[in-house]
């Protein structure tokens, strides 16, 4: 997996063959074949694998009411900068899969829905619990928190020497508790 993950971070979906990844696996093409049928399958599987990690961050019985949220995607970027390279994979073939065919536009679409849903299912809960502010638009804060996170994120793969994305997105969300509690 860690092989397949590094060449499509490096090269993309179309740049990364096959054989390169068995031989960075230290498979066979057939061995890797006989895991994974296709070249998509494969795709799908690292991409499912790096959301994994992430959730890994997550809470498990934990219920994500307010701002609790936004401690959870605090732990995230935090686990992030140890896991660049799947970093770099998400942002590479995300940017890719904004082509109509790409076969990893299914599962982006997904991701960002989950996380979409997740942050307004917690931020509506505070609302519902008196935590949070209800005449804010969560819809909108929820898309900005992903939008900040991506963003950040693009800027520190570029130039992780000077982009402390910990220290700025923790400095976002902290802004952002202050705006939203009640």
């Amino acid at each position: 997996m860690q092989g397949a993950a590094q060449l499509f971070g490096q090269r993309g979906y179309r740049g990364a063959s096959l054989d390169e990844i068995a031989k960075a696996s230290d498979i066979s093409k057939q061995g890797l074949l006989h895991h994974f049928p296709n070249k998509k399958s494969l795709l799908v599987a690292v991409l499912k694998y790096r959301d994994d990690v992430d959730l890994e961050a997550w809470p498990e019985e934990e219920a994500l009411v307010g701002t609790a949220i936004l401690d959870v995607w605090d732990r995230v970027v935090e686990r992030n900068i140890e896991i660049m390279g799947l970093v770099r994979l998400s942002h590479v073939l995300c940017a890719e899969s904004s082509e109509a065919e790409h076969p990893a536009r299914e599962f982006f679409l997904e991701h960002f829905r989950l996380g979409h849903a997740m942050l307004l299912n917690a931020f509506n809960a505070g609302v519902q619990a008196g935590k949070l502010r209800p005449e804010l638009n969560y819809d909108v804060i929820s898309r900005q928190v992903i939008a900040m996170l991506e963003g950040l994120e693009n800027q520190w793969l570029v130039d992780p020497d000077n982009v402390d994305i910990v220290a700025l997105f923790h400095a976002y969300t902290q802004q952002l508790r202050q705006d939203i509690l009640a």
